[in-house]
């Protein structure tokens, strides 16, 4: 490692703060310090959601002190320049990718970012890029393409809880946000890999030409969310087998399930209070109260159905469902849907940002190429 540099560039929040303060400065090269953690050159880094929430204040309800400047991105791809002496699956000279976040509890004051020139990630976080995946795809991908397939996963545990087999093939699914992040890969996942028979999903008047440009093919209805009071207007109630919630509106999807046999899986709701323990056991006392009490009304809301409802976090520690959707992303079944700026660009790295803080204006994934 003599011959690495003593500084690198980093995209930071300099303090707590929104996208339009994010800075590019120089920083410290981050060092291996556990046995399995790999050092990586980065060349591409993902933004999401919870960065910028994290940015913007998120863990100072959590005991524990955030170091300034914050780094920004836990996704990312590039070069193995160097491991720590438990590792045995990478050395240096590999193209990987990888999220640095591994699994449960999550640790949100990590001293970690992927918007930087070097970053470390553990082992079992990391995957070989194919070589026929850009750096820039592959930063787009794993966070995402992991989450839909355990919502895939969960969604076909609850179908058989309600009698349901044969899988998900000739269904239908609802999935709004056909050109978020998460929506873009989970219709693409559900089509090509799980064969679902009928995909409806949303998005704005604006964006309805792009739908079949980005994703063509794949999505058979499309529903302009601004156009519409509710989405029963436009999607006969009860007619979803399936429902893949990445949006906010949660308890306006209900209605589109089917009464006997539905089920809602949601990535963008409020959490079973035993879960979010998994995800956060430090998190205060009133946060569990609240957590029961909405799970208590969702649960109110579907009286007199036998709809199965859950949320799901995406979860990195069970490396079998990692390595699965590896081979998804390598064998083609989800392509990257995404928006790309340069690193030393901090205007357009600030409103690419800021439109993931905000979950408006922007298509797929934001990335960000790191020189």
């Amino acid at each position: 490692m003599s011959d690495l540099p003593s500084t690198m560039r980093a995209l930071v929040a300099p303090k707590f703060c929104t996208p339009s303060d994010y800075e590019v400065i120089d920083m410290p090269l981050p060092t291996i310090k556990k046995p399995d953690d790999v050092l990586i050159r980065v060349h591409a880094a993902g933004i999401n959601t919870g960065d910028t929430q994290r940015a913007k204040g998120a863990t100072r309800i959590l005991p524990g002190k955030m170091k300034f400047p914050i780094k920004i991105g836990i996704e990312g791809s590039g070069v193995v320049v160097a491991v720590g002496p438990a590792v045995t699956k990478f050395k240096p000279g590999d193209e990987v990718y990888t999220t640095a976040q591994p699994g449960r509890p999550f640790d949100l004051f990590a001293d970690v970012g992927f918007a930087c020139q070097y970053a470390v990630s553990p082992e079992p976080c990391i995957l070989p890029k194919p070589a026929s995946l850009t750096y820039e795809d592959a930063a787009t991908l794993l966070g995402f393409t992991l989450t839909a397939y355990q919502c895939a996963e969960t969604a076909l545990r609850l179908m058989r809880e309600n009698g349901v087999t044969g899988g998900l093939e000739g269904k239908t699914v609802f999935v709004p946000g056909a050109l978020s992040g998460t929506g873009s890969v989970a219709i693409q996942l559900l089509k090509n890999h799980y064969g679902v028979g009928r995909v409806i999903s949303t998005v704005s008047t604006a964006k309805l030409p792009l739908v079949e440009q980005y994703l063509p093919g794949l999505v058979d209805q499309v529903v302009d969310y601004t156009a519409v009071k509710r989405l029963t207007d436009a999607i006969p109630a009860g007619s979803v087998d399936f429902v893949l919630n990445t949006q906010w509106d949660l308890l306006g999807t209900f209605a589109l399930a089917n009464p006997k046999t539905g089920v809602v899986v949601s990535i963008s709701s409020l959490p079973d209070p035993t879960l979010f323990r998994e995800m956060l056991p430090t998190a205060p006392f009133w946060i569990f109260w609240a957590l029961t009490v909405a799970q208590w009304y969702y649960a109110f809301r579907l009286r007199g159905t036998n709809i199965k409802y859950t949320f799901v976090s995406g979860n990195f520690g069970v490396r079998e469902d990692v390595e699965r959707v590896g081979e998804l992303i390598a064998t083609g079944k989800v392509k990257a849907v995404n928006r790309i700026v340069a690193l030393e660009d901090i205007q357009a790295v600030r409103k690419g940002c800021e439109q993931v803080y905000t979950s408006k204006g922007g298509i797929g994934k934001l990335v960000i190429t790191i020189p």
